[in-house]
């Protein structure tokens, strides 16, 4: 039986040490077979490796829809344009920079190099949840999987771009425009032609006992000095985005602020200044009971000097 090729990119808007890291780990496994697809790449940024280049101007040409989070919501639009630009291979695995694999990754690629599935994705599965990105597609039965981490083939691919397109034809409230994880997973799963799986499946070992999910984010030097090796995780970030991820997510609580609503209407922007200093310095005093208790219990990591 021929062996089937396959090409590995990295999904990104940004090149930083986790891109890095993330493509250190990708080129002794596939060597010249490694890309980039990068959305909106600053002029004049120059990579080690093959990029392409995604842009709203190329959506637009594919007749795509361009919703204003694409670039968040849509990482299939990214498939497409990395199977438009190497139409050569078989097999295309398309991973995030903040998948991090805690040794070399030879062995886990290894472990799908025989798998028959045109679709391969974390926990891949029927969701019955209602959601917004399902309301965009109805009268099918809705399926995900966790997108940071997937391996489509390419005939899969050809199949979800023109249904993409088609779906493109249709009035869907940009709110309810379906992302990726609800649209490849939902249309591969009912597309009879196509076949499904799941990477843990094939590679058991490298998600036991270990996250990959959406959330809470991961700092990179835990990851490091407290997993075992063989594994990989996700999301996993370096310091200065995990900071900026932990305190979006501690101010992204705004729900009772709506129930509020009508009294601060009747607060000034001074007022409003005053709430949001108050709350900083209650957060930054959580952080602070947190991490003396840490201490005081002999659990605080070690830092390099």
């Amino acid at each position: 039986m021929k062996k089937m090729r396959a090409a590995a990119a990295i999904r990104t808007n940004k090149w930083t040490d986790e891109e890095r890291r993330l493509l250190a780990v990708l080129q002794p496994v596939f060597g010249g077979d490694v890309f980039v697809v990068f959305h909106d790449r600053p002029e004049g940024l120059t990579l080690p490796v093959p990029v392409v280049d995604v842009s709203s101007a190329w959506v637009e040409s594919q007749k795509l829809t361009v919703v204003p989070d694409w670039g968040w919501r849509c990482g299939d639009y990214f498939y497409y344009a990395l199977r438009a630009a190497v139409p050569e291979y078989d097999q295309y695995w398309l991973i995030e920079p903040d998948v991090y694999f805690t040794r070399p990754a030879q062995s886990f690629f290894s472990a799908f190099e025989a798998a028959p599935e045109d679709v391969l994705g974390y926990d891949f599965g029927p969701f019955t949840r209602d959601m917004r990105f399902t309301r965009g597609l109805p009268g099918v039965a809705h399926h995900r999987a966790l997108f940071a981490m997937m391996r489509l083939s390419g005939r899969a691919l050809d199949r979800l771009f023109l249904q993409r397109q088609k779906l493109s034809r249709q009035v869907i409230g940009q709110d309810q425009y379906p992302n990726d994880e609800i649209f490849v997973c939902s249309m591969a799963a009912n597309d009879k032609r196509l076949s499904c799986g799941r990477l843990e499946d094939y590679a058991p070992s490298w998600f036991d006992s270990v996250q990959f999910a959406t959330e809470p984010d991961l700092l990179v030097e835990h990851v490091a000095a407290g997993y075992p090796e063989g594994r990989v995780l996700h999301p996993v970030r370096e310091k200065d985005v995990f900071k900026k991820a932990v305190a979006k997510r501690l101010s992204s609580n705004v729900s009772i602020l709506i129930r509020l609503r009508k009294s601060l209407d009747y607060m000034t922007k001074e007022d409003l200044k005053e709430i949001g200093d108050m709350a900083s310095e209650e957060i930054h005093a959580t952080l602070n009971r947190l991490y003396l208790k840490r201490t005081r219990h002999g659990r605080r990591a070690s830092r390099p000097q």
